[in-house]
């Protein structure tokens, strides 16, 4: 994810334990069902997470806690 629209923000995890890429494409449809995130992209390969979101409709916590939620160790390692 290169490009970053104004009024947005990224993060970056890494997730413990995404076992595979239907696993991966699980998160990314639960995760992008949340109002105020407009994108998110799993590698279950490097288990990472990046998610785009709207701050004014979401905060940094809540983008934190929807993807702890799914079950996994995750770590933010990234933000822009």
């Amino acid at each position: 994810m290169g490009y970053v629209e104004e009024n947005t923000r990224e993060l970056i995890f890494k997730a413990e334990d995404i076992t595979c890429s239907s696993c991966a494409a699980d998160m990314e449809k639960i995760l992008q069902e949340k109002e105020g995130i407009i994108n998110a992209a799993v590698n279950f390969a490097d288990e990472t997470v990046c998610v785009r979101y709207n701050p004014q409709k979401l905060d940094r916590k809540e983008v934190f806690l929807a993807v702890r939620k799914l079950g996994y160790k995750i770590k933010i390692i990234g933000e822009k």
